[in-house]
């Protein structure tokens, strides 16, 4: 009778455990999928106010430009009645998209004025302590998710 009640017991204490355990781990889980989502928000944040200051404008106006132009892509989508007009929609907004990235990537290659070429050295525009703060943030990602 005692061999039964301490076996029990025994079950009792190592089913609790076990259970506590696995409570445990989906407590933790759930705090690093929370801190994850936080770091990448942060990153986020970081990252749209060095695109703003990149092109010059407020964190404002660079959402609001952002929400024209994709007020503007909805617009032409929503217009388009077949899929050929679709794709084309889509391909003159990738094509627009590219032409700005060349024109970007134009500008960071040049090192001074080349003015036949009609390019200007074109200012840093985002300072030391953003630039600084994004790689803070990158690195807060990438530990934190990991």
């Amino acid at each position: 009778m005692k061999r039964i009640l301490i076996g029990g017991i025994t079950v009792a204490i190592i089913g609790t455990m076990t259970y506590g355990f696995f409570q445990w781990k989906v407590a933790e889980n759930h705090k690093h999928d929370v801190l994850c989502g936080e770091a990448k928000q942060a990153l986020k944040g970081v990252e749209i106010r060095a695109r703003a200051l990149a092109a010059g404008l407020s964190v404002d106006a660079y959402g609001k430009a952002e929400e024209d132009e994709v007020a503007t892509l909805i617009g032409a989508l929503d217009a388009a009645t077949s899929d050929a007009e679709v794709d084309s929609v889509i391909e003159a907004h990738a094509a627009a998209i590219e032409a700005v990235d060349a024109a970007i990537d134009a500008e960071v290659d040049t090192r001074g004025d080349q003015t036949f070429l009609e390019q200007r050295l074109v200012k840093q525009r985002i300072p030391v302590d953003v630039k600084k703060e994004l790689q803070r943030a990158a690195k807060a990602v990438s530990v934190t998710c990991s």
